[in-house]
Order: structure tokens, then sequence, then C-alpha cells
């Protein structure tokens, strides 16, 4: 199995993040009528969890450059 790119501290916040836009934006497209649209953004609220919940078991490194300089 291949390694795991590590999360940095801010990641998990960072998806967080761009899931409530993500889930408010949607709001907005559901509102305006443009269901379409609305669908593709669930699909793609769908898959940031699925980060979100990868980032979870991700080992949390406070450098990434340094971590992938001693992966070389």
């Amino acid at each position: 199995m291949p390694r795991l790119k590590p999360a940095t501290p801010r990641s998990k916040q960072q998806i967080d993040d761009a899931l409530k836009l993500m889930r408010r934006a949607r709001g907005l497209l559901r509102e305006a009528g443009a269901s379409k649209a609305a669908g593709r953004l669930h699909s793609a609220i769908n898959s940031a969890e699925g980060a979100r919940r990868h980032c979870e078991r991700r080992p949390v490194v406070q450098n990434l450059a340094a971590w992938l300089s001693e992966a070389e």
C-alpha cells in the first residue's frame, strides 16, 4: 500500500471551510432554480467529505516541505 501524503495542521480546517462554502453555494443555486448545477455541487461536496475522512487518518506533520525532502 502506498504511503499516505501527510496532512498539515490546517488541512482539516481548510477542508471544513471549503465544505461550508460549497454547502452555501448549493443552497443559493437551489434558490435560483439551477437544480443541475446544485446536483453537480452535491457530488463535489460528497467528494470533499471523503477528502475530510481521508485527512483524519493521514499522519500530521508540521512542515510538509521537510517531510517531502526526507522522503527522497
